[in-house]
């Protein structure tokens, strides 16, 4: 079914778009109003006139943009309105502020996930169940294969790579924002007893976390002139972008890991050139999504950010929900 011009929610060039509220959601290009789920950069534009969010989300995002934004915050649940549209943000279980947004206009109510997981994650606040009409839901790893450990065994499995070769430096490669923190988390559970270093930008949103009452075990900045001899048996934590960079070469006896959900997949963990890879994802597995399209309530269901395909034809053959499809609006 094709998009109608009557819907809510709209998907334009510059991203989801609630024309009554004349408002964004998570827009991709600069515009007057912006709802926004998270923290996450591929989330956030700069340039919009005026931005609105949950409070720790606004607080990550100045620390990590490093300048004033315009930017309205409003507590979990807190209901506001704009244009006489309601609206409300609900946890999502991503990462630390992140949100679900309702979208609610006299009965009919709308729901957009946002990113989201169903996974215990004692660093942000776990994914709030939300009955809706119209569900907009992402589904970045929306296939069957996708299924998730527990958290605890990938970083049991973590420590004991790290442990067992105490003659190396082991590198592992993450997200520095969520699944860091998520990381640092669950390793502290386990009997790792060496030392941690994390990149500076980690270390920054380590303690942005604390600053926000989250507790994060302390690790020590990774400094560049840090002697190599010193390193070894220890772990350090750094972005992705950092894989290819020279500043590799300047480690010795190194052992590579990649912490990702993708590493699920046999094939791309031979291919990306890490050591080891460990699955683990801040985003729903298909269980997850299927779980949640199932709490919702939710009778019209879009996908947005993600595979979808088999999610659609899965949900068109087992059950009575309408899979949409938004029709492209300029």
């Amino acid at each position: 079914m094709k998009e109608d011009s009557s819907y809510l929610i709209k998907y334009t060039s510059s991203g989801l778009y609630c024309e009554l509220a004349d408002t964004w959601i998570d827009p991709i290009k600069p515009v007057k109003r912006a709802l926004i789920t998270h923290a996450h950069m591929d989330h956030f534009t700069f340039g919009c006139d005026e931005y609105i969010s949950t409070y720790e989300t606004a607080v990550i995002i100045k620390e990590r943009i490093g300048k004033e934004i315009n930017i309205k915050t409003y507590d979990y649940e807190k209901e506001f309105k704009i244009n006489g549209i309601k609206i409300s943000f609900h946890p999502s279980g991503h990462i630390l502020g992140s949100s679900q947004i309702k979208f609610s206009l006299a009965e009919e109510i709308w729901l957009i996930t946002g990113d989201f997981k169903r996974q215990k994650d004692e660093t942000c606040k776990e994914y709030e169940i939300v009955k809706t009409d119209y569900l907009i839901s992402e589904s970045t790893f929306g296939l069957p294969i996708f299924k998730w450990d527990e958290p605890q065994k990938t970083a049991s499995d973590i420590t004991k790579w790290v442990n067992s070769s105490q003659e190396k430096t082991s590198i592992l490669f993450c997200y520095s924002l969520g699944k860091a923190q998520r990381l640092l988390n669950e390793i502290s559970k386990t009997n790792f007893i060496n030392n941690i270093y994390t990149h500076s930008s980690i270390y920054r949103m380590n303690n942005c976390y604390k600053k926000l009452g989250i507790d994060i075990i302390e690790t020590t900045k990774l400094e560049q002139t840090k002697n190599n001899s010193d390193l070894k048996g220890s772990l350090i934590i750094l972005p992705p972008a950092l894989n290819k960079s020279s500043s590799l070469k300047n480690f010795k006896d190194i052992q590579t890991g990649f912490a990702s959900g993708w590493m699920s997949i046999r094939a791309l963990r031979k291919r990306s050139g890490y050591d080891k890879g460990f699955s683990i994802s801040d985003h729903a597995d298909w269980i997850a999504i299927l779980k949640t399209i199932k709490e919702s309530k939710a009778k019209n269901v879009f996908f947005h950010h993600g595979e979808s395909e088999a999610l659609n034809k899965y949900l068109k053959e087992k059950n009575s929900i309408n899979v949409l499809e938004f029709e492209f609006k300029k």
